[in-house]
């Protein structure tokens, strides 16, 4: 993978979830807390490596505010815990980084550095306002530890580095990607295999009808759906009528380890259905999913089409490229 796209995965990954917790407190700037929080959930070596040295999430979130409250206070200032709420950052606009945090991502690919979340997590803990070290030492870790440990672990990595979202096959219209969730593999499993639960996480899908149509929750189950047709903000979203009502099946679910679910449009049979395929695996505080996503063509295609794809192929990729990113955004938000 060349610097280019490992560095633009990474840049993306840490941008979405630092201003996902930068809008859990109100605000619209993501700062260099918010980036080191983002690094603890991450599903490469650097996250691996903070959590192993104790900065989870949870113990981060509580680090840094104990680290505002000192400030304040060495201004004199008093004040209780920071007030904190769900995430709103998919429902809300306007966010950028603070010019501190953009230095860090513009030093992590200077020449000589990889771009990716190891090279961002060296450069933020160097951070020259100490507010990084700072929030480490109060949950109990060393800096240089962790810095000794980004460098020796490296070549005893055993999951793929730079696990982007990439081509399952040569399909144009398929792609995995892999992500880290703050939660308990049985938690995660709750959340996925539950039909009802849909809605919670994947965004196109609004409503689940409460029992299957005929069948069971075995495989082979089908469920009603209704697709999103307002944003978060109210707003219409231009949904065809062919398109508003969804057919969910179930078909495939090992309990705690596998799901897959396919979308399908009954109003729309000629349309490609999407099929998600989710693989779980246990993890030190917390569990590594495997996504698989597709497009799934129905029936031949006339030959126009086929040129047609073929000339959008780059465009399908980072189609595919951003709805991986919303469901493994989407399922973590959940546990956050």
């Amino acid at each position: 993978m060349s610097k280019f796209t490992r560095s633009a995965d990474t840049s993306h990954r840490l941008s979405l979830a630092a201003m996902e917790e930068a809008s859990r407190v109100g605000l619209r700037t993501a700062d260099i807390e918010h980036l080191l929080l983002a690094l603890t959930i991450d599903r490469d070596r650097a996250g691996r490596v903070l959590r192993r040295h104790g900065l989870t999430l949870e113990a981060a979130r509580a680090g840094v505010a104990a680290q505002h409250s000192a400030q304040l206070a060495g201004l004199g200032v008093s004040v209780g815990e920071p007030d904190s709420g769900r995430i709103v950052f998919h429902e809300t606009d306007g966010y950028t980084w603070s010019d501190r945090a953009g230095r860090i991502f513009t030093a992590a690919n200077a020449r000589g550095n990889a771009g990716d979340a190891v090279a961002v997590l060296t450069e933020l803990l160097a951070e020259p306002s100490g507010l990084i070290e700072a929030v480490v030492q109060e949950v109990g870790a060393n800096r240089a530890a962790i810095e000794h440990d980004l460098v020796s672990s490296g070549s005893a990595a055993s999951i793929d580095e730079h696990a982007e979202s990439r081509p399952r096959s040569s399909s144009p219209l398929a792609g995995t990607t892999e992500g880290f969730i703050p939660a308990p593999t049985a938690e995660v499993w709750s959340l996925l295999a539950d039909p009802a639960r849909i809605p919670e996480w994947e965004p196109s899908i609004a409503s689940v009808a409460a029992s299957p149509e005929g069948a069971t929750d075995d495989l082979g189950g089908t469920w009603r759906a209704r697709a999103t047709t307002t944003r978060p903000d109210g707003t219409e979203l231009k949904v065809a009528p062919a398109f508003r009502r969804v057919r969910l099946g179930l078909l495939a679910r090992e309990p705690e380890r596998r799901v897959v679910w396919n979308l399908a449009f009954p109003d729309a049979p000629r349309a490609n259905s999407r099929t998600i395929d989710i693989t779980l695996e246990p993890e030190a505080d917390g569990t590594r999913i495997r996504i698989a996503f597709a497009w799934d063509r129905a029936g031949d295609r006339p030959r126009r089409h086929r040129v047609l794809g073929f000339v959008l192929r780059p465009a399908y990729r980072v189609i595919i490229w951003v709805q991986l990113s919303q469901l493994v955004s989407g399922i973590s938000r959940v546990f956050r």
